[in-house]
């Protein structure tokens, strides 16, 4: 996925009989998601699906959306299962110190002032995201981004550092 492009959101279930689907926020934020025009979905099976938001209306503590050309549940529920993504300028404004999540991907890995490796992708986890990381020789080493075992990234130098090595034996 490109890196312009942030995960937002989650598509849920059908609601109701005009083609609404259940969106749940990544971050926990909503305001942002009530103003989007537009979304790229990748569904289920890992197809990107540029998307046109027709309405978007709160029903209970859940916002609804429905999509240009998915005005019934039959069609609508193709997109159910989908994860949402936005362009940067459409998402939330950082706060000092926040980075999106997306950032961390590339990031090389640093311990003792060398290269170990570098963040491949990401995961979730029982104890949060993990950080998914390619050592030089191919191999996949899985390190928790927590505190204990990394630093914050540093995303003007383009790395993060790894606190126990051992992690990566």
């Amino acid at each position: 996925m490109d890196k312009q492009l942030l995960a937002t959101a989650t598509v849920g279930k059908t609601h109701g009989v005009e083609g609404f689907l259940r969106i749940n926020s990544l971050s926990g934020e909503y305001d942002h998601l009530m103003k989007l025009d537009s979304a790229i979905l990748e569904t289920k099976d890992g197809k990107q699906v540029a998307v046109s938001v027709e309405d978007v209306k709160v029903h209970s503590s859940q916002i609804l959306f429905r999509f240009k050309g998915y005005e019934s549940p039959e069609k609508a529920r193709f997109l159910s299962g989908s994860v949402m993504y936005i362009t940067r300028d459409k998402a939330p404004r950082l706060k000092k110190g926040e980075y999106y999540v997306a950032d961390l991907i590339g990031l090389d890995m640093i311990y003792d002032g060398e290269t170990v490796g570098k963040v491949e992708y990401l995961s979730d986890g029982a104890q949060g995201l993990y950080l998914n990381v390619r050592l030089p020789s191919g191999e996949i080493r899985i390190v928790p981004n927590i505190p204990s075992f990394v630093s914050r990234p540093d995303l003007e130098k383009g790395c993060i550092t790894l606190l126990m090595k051992e992690l990566l034996d």
